[in-house]
């Protein structure tokens, strides 16, 4: 992994990936986007892997594109431009396609591209004095970026998504919070403690039951209630016959605190 982006994994099955150019507020480059998707790559064929955090170094999370990036696409042709922001598709479709839970450690400001980013994440938890800002309309860009669109119109719906990027909006963790945006907000000072315990339930959860969650939900609006009740018949079945489900019987008729393998 470059300097960049770092990528640690604990006993737990925990990796986190860490944007590491705080100089210039963790910006995203097409280096850090390869980097990025090459760590995912490294995430999805672990099979022992319980969960995957991002988060930034220094005070933001990430303040988006990189301004000496953004000048060469400027600079350069329309082809080109279409060719580095597929580039960075593929980082956020690498997030995305992650078969175990994602969060995004909002450590401080995501805006922009560092916005949508994190909003490709499952879970988001933001320091109590982040901002989370859609900011590209005042830049002149337009909010269909990395994907931000979509999971805005995902998450707050098409009217809502609608005006967040087009007055370039720019959320307090609490305000982000209200709005559906992020999952929990901490205290900066209790920042670090809040995503580790987060970490720490989702990896002492059942992973084929959690990978089937996400199985499950991934593209839902392209299927049938027929064709979803198919596919959730299929999930379930896998983690039916698992150990991980007879240790959670066991665990549950003997009033004690299961332990999941992975199997």
């Amino acid at each position: 992994m470059s300097d960049l982006l770092s990528h640690e994994r604990d006993d737990r099955g925990v990796h986190t990936l860490t944007f590491r150019r705080p100089e210039v507020r963790n910006a995203l480059n097409p280096r850090a986007f390869t980097d990025l998707i090459e760590a995912c790559g490294g995430v999805a064929t672990d099979p022992d892997a319980r969960a995957m955090v991002l988060t930034g170094e220094g005070v933001a999370f990430s303040a988006g594109g990189d301004f000496e990036a953004l000048q060469d696409l400027l600079d350069g042709d329309r082809d080109n431009a279409v060719a580095e922001l597929r580039h960075a598709n593929e980082g956020i479709k690498a997030i995305a396609g992650l078969p175990v839970p994602t969060v995004a450690a909002v450590n401080g400001d995501a805006f922009g591209g560092g916005a949508a980013v994190a909003l490709s994440t499952d879970f988001r938890i933001m320091s109590d004095a982040a901002r989370l800002g859609f900011v590209f309309s005042r830049l002149g860009l337009s909010g269909a970026d990395t994907g931000a669109t979509w999971w805005l119109n995902r998450l707050v719906g098409p009217a809502r998504a609608m005006e967040i990027v087009t007055l370039g909006a720019v959320y307090s963790a609490d305000e982000a919070l209200a709005a559906g945006l992020v999952t929990e907000v901490a205290p900066t000072g209790s920042f670090d403690t809040a995503v580790n315990a987060f970490a720490e339930r989702l990896a002492s959860l059942a992973p084929l039951a959690t990978r089937g969650n996400k199985a499950a939900l991934d593209r839902i609006e392209q299927r049938s209630l027929a064709e979803h009740l198919d596919l959730e018949a299929e999930i379930q079945a896998e983690a039916i016959c698992s150990e991980d489900f007879r240790e959670g019987l066991e665990a549950t008729r003997s009033k004690r605190t299961p332990s999941f393998r992975g199997n």
